[in-house]
């Protein structure tokens, strides 16, 4: 292979990595994926701790932990 074979193909590899990491025509590609899925993870993590708090207020964690221990 030429050099200029060989840069053009690494200049195509280069564009390839660009448009799947960034996207193209209004898609947001892995980047946008990846920012999406860390948002619902963060969703989800503030529900379970909201889910948590609110059972240990209402004692029904607190007593079936009791009654497990007894």
């Amino acid at each position: 292979m030429t050099e200029n074979e060989l840069l053009k193909e690494t200049h195509d590899s280069v564009i390839e990595i660009k448009t799947v990491l960034l996207g193209k025509n209004g898609d947001d590609g892995l980047v946008g994926d990846f920012g999406r899925l860390s948002r619902s993870h963060y969703k989800l993590k503030q529900n379970f701790w909201i889910l948590v708090a609110f059972l240990i207020g209402s004692g029904v964690l607190v007593g079936s932990l009791v009654g497990i221990l007894r």
